[in-house]
């Protein structure tokens, strides 16, 4: 039996979003009820991480961006560049992986939907422009787990984090030079 295939694919009505489960309520909730509302009006975003198996298709993650402007203050000087106020950026709105799939240290299926967020924002940003990726962790639980990552403290916001697009580049240009997987 060969290994289970994944890709991203945006978020649509053919994905059977029901059965997700990350273990917070507010997270299924909003996939389940309001990523394609999102989607359909602009405000976001949503991409879907699939997995083939020989069940079928299911949707292991997700995560939802936005365009976004950082006010210069909220950020580091180091953040800043020129004189754009506010500095463009991108906005990582929501990131879930699907319990069933936590713990996995073969296949590191958040640290892949986290890529595939970056790959978004890389692309986005080769035709759009933008300087930051910003994300709001729900809970200091998660602040570890984004500055393990390379996001950083804002420095404002305990709870805000930020990666200079430069940094995510490199982050994945790294990451894919180890070998460890340019899909997605």
């Amino acid at each position: 039996m060969s290994e289970p295939h994944h890709r991203f694919e945006p978020a649509g009505p053919h994905h059977d979003l029901t059965a997700f489960d990350c273990g917070d309520e507010r997270y299924d909730r909003w996939l389940q009820t309001s990523a394609l509302a999102a989607v359909r009006s602009g405000t976001a975003a949503v991409t879907v991480l699939v997995r083939d198996a020989p069940s079928g298709a299911r949707v292991a993650g997700y995560f939802a961006l936005a365009p976004t402007g950082v006010v210069r203050g909220a950020v580091p000087n180091s953040a800043r560049s020129g004189r754009l106020d506010p500095i463009p950026g991108y906005l990582l709105a929501k990131l879930a992986l699907d319990r069933t799939y936590r713990g996995d240290r073969v296949n590191l299926w958040g640290t892949q939907l986290l890529l595939g967020a970056f790959r978004q924002v890389l692309a986005a940003s080769a035709t759009g422009g933008g300087r930051l990726l910003v994300v709001d962790a729900d809970n200091e639980g998660l602040v570890p787990w984004y500055r393990g990552h390379g996001f950083l403290p804002t420095g404002v916001d305990p709870l805000r984090l930020y990666l200079k697009i430069a940094t995510i580049r490199r982050y994945v240009d790294d990451y894919d030079s180890r070998g460890e997987g340019a899909s997605g």
